[in-house]
């Protein structure tokens, strides 16, 4: 993130994506197979294609963020998906 941000005005981060690859599970595979039944369990508290897992993905864009800024104080942040249009994400 540091070196990216010699050269970028803004990070935008795909939420969908970034919780994917940070689950190594596929939005369609963990809804239409085992995501209820993790809900269910307690495993995960809600969906993290819905709301965004703040513990997990969250600090990943925390970690690039202050890496970023770091570099580029001014740097811009913005987040694209599902989740950043529901309140739980964005807090």
């Amino acid at each position: 993130a540091t070196q990216l941000a010699a050269s970028a005005e803004f990070f935008s981060f795909g939420t969908n994506d970034l919780t994917q690859a940070a689950f190594s599970f596929s939005r369609e595979d963990a809804e239409n197979k085992f995501l209820p039944m993790y809900n269910d369990f307690g495993i995960l508290q809600d969906n993290p294609f819905e709301v965004l897992d703040v513990q997990g993905v969250g600090q990943l864009i925390d970690m690039a963020v202050y890496r970023g800024r770091e570099q580029r104080p001014d740097l811009k942040i913005g987040i694209c998906g599902e989740q950043g249009g529901h309140p739980e994400s964005i807090r």
